[in-house]
């Protein structure tokens, strides 16, 4: 049986935090999530305000935001943790989207409803990172296989 190197062995474990944070933001009661969402809300206004006007700082937009972070992050592990060829990719990119259906599914049984727009706001995050990420090693490799 092949063992695992320690780089693997950290990504899963990164990967089984990653779901518990995500999953366990879902089972959260409504007014808790909302009081989080307003405390990152005071932490990012700032910031926020300079990129999309003060204005336009929600704490919508701040919900949205950790979708797509969080979901982001799952990109980054799950390209890192398979090996990268095209049905790989597409792996990668059904595993998060699966993810954000059970995510979704989950709020459902909190009591903070669910919404089809999530799912597809979470694989997007996932897929920028994914994307990202075969860019990334696309242009490495194209770099190394240049070099005399």
């Amino acid at each position: 049986m092949k063992r695992l190197s320690g780089g693997k062995k950290l990504l899963i474990l990164l990967l089984v935090l990653l779901l518990a944070f995500i999953w366990g933001h879902s089972c959260m009661p409504p007014d808790a999530s909302e009081d989080e969402s307003s405390t990152v809300l005071k932490l990012l206004r700032p910031l926020l305000s300079l990129i999309v006007g003060a204005e336009n700082v929600t704490l919508h937009l701040v919900r949205k935001l950790a979708h797509f972070t969080e979901f982001f992050c799952l990109g980054c592990v799950l390209a890192l943790l398979l090996p990268f060829r095209g049905k790989m990719q597409l792996l990668a990119g059904g595993l998060a989207l699966l993810t954000g259906f059970i995510d979704e599914t989950i709020q459902i049984f909190s009591g903070r409803g669910s919404a089809v727009s999530d799912v597809w706001l979470d694989f997007s995050g996932a897929a920028a990172a994914i994307l990202i990420l075969a860019l990334a090693r696309a242009l490495l490799s194209r770099r190394r296989s240049a070099r005399p």
